[in-house]
């Protein structure tokens, strides 16, 4: 399921301020290069072998944020309900090949509001007509803004269990049981 991967570590000096949700020192002396929407829908199967598309918000990223996301991303089951057990699981396998996970989780999970009120404001101007060329991305970019909005607020509702599971001896520290 885990292909290895190595990330690699960049400048942070794209960033345009601090964030104001979180003390972003430790998170900008931290980055990596990555598709930063890593969900089931941008990932095509080819005989066992993934393949990634949809690269448009790729960029730089704490690795601990994209983990945690893409975590989530996998973890959603087929009623839209966050799923325990594979949250767990992926986090199991990460750990199995890159090792023990620490960090100050709420911090890590407080950067998911980040990246979705960021894709709020780039979905906003192209519902805005500020930076679209035409009808359908117009569209696209309302649709998208009513979805982020949503998304926020189911965000919100599971970032206390989220910091729970991650804080919790048996999430944080050995996956395998």
């Amino acid at each position: 399921m885990f292909g290895q991967t190595s990330y690699l570590v960049v400048s942070s000096s794209c960033h345009s301020g601090p964030n104001k949700l979180t003390d972003q020192s430790s998170f900008e002396a931290e980055q990596v290069c990555s598709h930063r929407d890593l969900d089931p829908k941008n990932v095509m199967w080819d005989q066992n072998k993934p393949i990634i598309i949809d690269w448009e918000s790729a960029g730089e990223i704490n690795p601990k944020h994209d983990l945690i996301e893409t975590a989530i991303y996998w973890s959603i089951d087929e009623l839209g309900q966050l799923n325990k057990s594979k949250f767990k699981a992926f986090l199991s396998g990460y750990r199995q090949l890159y090792g023990n996970l620490e960090a100050d989780w709420k911090a890590v999970l407080e950067l998911g509001y980040l990246s979705k009120l960021n894709w709020l404001e780039y979905s906003l101007k192209l519902s805005l007509w500020i930076e679209c060329v035409d009808v359908i991305e117009q569209e696209m970019g309302t649709e998208q803004v009513i979805h982020t909005l949503s998304a926020l607020e189911e965000y919100q509702k599971m970032t206390v269990m989220l910091e729970n599971w991650l804080n919790d001896e048996d999430v944080s520290r050995n996956y395998s049981k």
